[in-house]
């Protein structure tokens, strides 16, 4: 299997191969590489001719750490996209990312643009800690407190909503069971709504049930950390941006927004009728989108 040797971790990587132009994918947490794979869309793109290469994050899916410290930090995870593309002897290629793996996607992009042909940025944020009391243009030009009371720690939160779990099927069976109350919730909110509800379950329990609960948990408290959105490097951004974000989804529809905005060459799509899980909930309209942006390009 192939793996990018770091120093902390071996980072599990997907390969379609193919001669087209390189699209490294990342995705959201407690999800994997199979986010964009199982659903379809890598697949998708390999046929459209692109070379899809779909990227465990640390402590997800295959990838495993190495050594007394893991190195789960949004900064080790966007270095692993350059030392990748290293590995693979990618001199530019897209970024296609959901969430968690877009906050990492972004951080990379502030600082190494000039090597990146695209980023598509699916129901994510530019802070590890989104809140909307900070994406407003009022927040735009001045940087947001560092010592905001209200903040809730995103880190406890989900370490501890993992805790509570033995493992996936169990946690899949209470969310179904009182999905108003779980902690999951706002993030599988339209899966019910959707036309083939019982599709979008199964194929989130078979993508999550890849992951190791303990390493996504110790994940949870090393990564999300942040609640600035960084907006003066946004704006350092130089490569076209597609900003993707359901209709639905409440806790990244203002950090969107905000991105559109600050981002030089961006371009927002907000999917009607959907939620979190874009990519899950339909995988051929996400695929479209993707297609007709970078065929723009």
């Amino acid at each position: 299997m192939p793996y990018l040797k770091r120093s902390d971790a071996s980072v599990f990587f997907d390969d379609t191969g193919g001669r087209g132009t390189p699209i490294v994918t990342l995705h959201g947490f407690i999800e994997n590489g199979s986010y964009w794979g199982r659903t379809g869309v890598s697949g998708a793109l390999t046929e459209a001719g692109y070379r899809v290469i779909d990227m465990d994050m640390r402590g997800h899916g295959r990838s495993v750490p190495e050594g007394a410290n893991p190195g789960y930090s949004i900064e080790s995870v966007a270095a692993d996209i350059g030392a990748l593309a290293d590995l693979l002897g990618l001199q530019r290629f897209h970024l296609l990312t959901h969430a968690t793996g877009g906050m990492a996607a972004l951080r990379y992009a502030m600082d190494h643009s000039e090597r990146l042909l695209s980023v598509t940025s699916s129901d994510t944020s530019s802070a590890t800690i989104p809140l909307d009391k900070y994406c407003g243009p009022e927040w735009d030009e001045r940087p947001v407190p560092m010592d905001d009371p209200d903040i809730l720690s995103v880190a406890e939160y989900n370490s501890g909503m993992l805790a509570a779990f033995p493992n996936f099927n169990e946690m899949f069976r209470r969310l179904r069971e009182d999905a108003t109350h779980h902690p999951l919730a706002p993030f599988y909110n339209r899966f019910d709504s959707n036309a083939d509800p019982e599709r979008c379950w199964r194929w989130a329990l078979e993508i999550q049930s890849l992951n190791n609960p303990v390493l996504c948990s110790a994940f949870a408290r090393g990564y999300y950390a942040d609640h600035d959105p960084r907006t003066a490097a946004l704006r350092r951004i130089g490569c076209p941006n597609l900003v993707i974000v359901g209709e639905h989804d409440f806790y990244m529809l203002k950090p969107a927004e905000q991105l559109a905005r600050c981002i030089p060459q961006a371009e927002l799509v907000v999917m009607e009728g959907l939620g979190h899980m874009t990519a899950i909930e339909a995988p051929e309209r996400i695929t479209a989108h993707v297609l007709k942006f970078l065929c723009s390009l």
